[in-house]
């Protein structure tokens, strides 16, 4: 049964089975295993265009390659939907949620968000077989949008990454110091760029450029035609979530609580450390630990961010001045709240996400921070990873439960929901929903964002393996 108010009751994490360890792990592990936060962020990917003398395992012998029309940057190009990261489109809503299709593709980590591009491609990146480890599956394949069937793919000596796409190719970033660009009617690589740390950024194309971050910390920008370094700027601590930009700036946040604007050209226009409250306010403020690149809005950027652990009052969310990079708000509602490595969707002055450490959905005030509604929607799980979509005011929220919720930005009504997290009971039986948090989920996980093709298929991948197309 939902627990529904506008700001009303919580689930306290202290009702919990169990609260959670001072910090949550770093990056989702494989399904079914669960580990302590490592001192280092686990790796993301690594990729090649065929496997490397020292992978012992032979690529999957490939399917037969279907005729593909190169279609238009239109729809769902990037993660998130839009270069402003916003999560919004103005697809159709899907009313009454069927499985059109499925495809087994391997594992959808955090960063595998899928593309769907015109009207007839779908780009799907995976963590292959096993998350962390290299196997067949790990890679980037292309899928026909109306009938799943598999258009090629290209194998990566480690999991995929980060995608987005133009008109002509698919750039990915990448565990081994490389970003890439691959043919969009073939998969073939065209070229690589080097970094200096693993890749584990959602590529940015901004014009003629390609902004990707990498562990070390650098910002980069490659000429989309040929890979040509352009500029790079360095920030404090890895560049997990990647950059977003207006079209005139590029923004960039980083593990190391450092955020940026930056002319297209590479300079900086202000550069900051952005703070939150230590734990229960014992100490000075420490930097935000941001995985998620910046959502922007008209006079504002937007950051989710992780910290010590669960905070009284304090959503894991803030707003700063786009010009400036002053602190506008910093998110308010009562309640704990978790760290948050989600992105959040920008709709009708909502910021809409699946908060952690429970099983509730949260809307909050673009304009103020203020909490407009916090709602018990799933199961009670410590991780959520998934990073919502929106089709007009109706947000596609998948939850590590297993299941995709439906509900409306502005007020947090579920208009439905679907269970994937379990290819054999896909569509049909719903889970029971536990009031008590844990880390596993044994019906199956949802790490992956959503995306949303421009004619509102919804595209799903998770934990399992399986990509779901979900129509009408």
């Amino acid at each position: 049964m939902l627990r529904r108010s506008m700001v009303g009751s919580f689930l306290m994490v202290s009702c919990a089975g169990g609260a959670p360890p001072p910090a949550e792990p770093g990056s989702p592990p494989a399904p079914g295993a669960i580990v302590a936060e490592p001192t280092e962020p686990p790796p993301a990917a690594t990729i090649v265009a065929v496997p490397s003398a020292q992978t012992p395992t032979p690529p999957v012998e490939p399917e037969p390659a279907v005729a593909v029309d190169v279609p238009s940057a239109a729809g769902w190009a990037t993660f998130h939907g839009d270069n402003a990261r916003t999560g919004a489109s103005s697809a159709p809503e899907i009313r009454q949620p069927r499985i059109v299709w499925k495809a087994e593709v391997g594992v959808f980590s955090w960063l595998n968000s899928p593309l769907a591009l015109g009207k007839t491609l779908v780009i799907a990146p995976s963590s292959g077989s096993a998350h962390n480890k290299p196997d067949p599956k790990d890679g980037v394949s292309a899928y026909h949008l109306g009938t799943g069937k598999r258009a090629w793919f290209t194998h990566f000596d480690q999991d995929a990454n980060g995608v987005a796409a133009n008109q002509t190719h698919v750039f990915a970033t990448s565990d081994d110091e490389h970003v890439y660009a691959l043919e969009l009617k073939s998969g073939k690589v065209s070229w690589k760029a080097k970094g200096a740390g693993k890749m584990y950024s959602h590529p940015l194309i901004v014009r003629d450029r390609v902004v990707v971050g990498d562990a070390s910390g650098y910002v980069y920008a490659f000429a989309v035609s040929d890979g040509k370094p352009l500029w790079k700027v360095q920030l404090t601590g890895a560049i997990r979530g990647g950059a977003s930009s207006d079209g005139t700036s590029v923004y960039v946040a980083s593990q190391g609580g450092e955020v940026a604007a930056l002319s297209l050209e590479g300079k900086p226009l202000w550069k900051k450390i952005v703070k939150r409250a230590a734990w229960n306010n014992q100490g000075p403020d420490e930097p935000i630990v941001a995985y998620s690149p910046p959502v922007v809005g008209k006079d504002a950027l937007y950051l989710t961010f992780g910290r010590d652990t669960y905070y009284t009052g304090q959503p894991g969310m803030l707003a700063l001045d786009k010009k400036t990079g002053a602190v506008k708000w910093k998110g308010k509602g009562p309640g704990d709240w978790g760290n948050v490595r989600s992105t959040p969707v920008l709709v009708q002055d909502r910021l809409v996400y699946g908060e952690p450490y429970s099983g509730d959905v949260a809307g909050l005030d673009a304009k103020t921070g203020r909490t407009r509604y916090r709602d018990t929607i799933g199961g009670c799980f410590f991780p959520q990873w998934s990073s919502p979509g929106a089709a007009g005011d109706l947000v596609y929220l998948p939850r590590y439960d297993g299941s995709v919720y439906a509900l409306r930005a502005t007020s947090g009504k579920v208009e439905w929901e679907i269970f994937l997290g379990d290819s054999k009971r896909a569509g049909r039986d719903q889970p029971a929903k536990s009031k008590t948090c844990g880390w596993e989920n044994p019906d199956g996980a949802i790490y992956a964002p959503a995306a949303i093709a421009e004619d509102g298929t919804l595209l799903v991948g998770t934990a399992e393996g399986v990509l779901y197309a979900i129509g009408k």
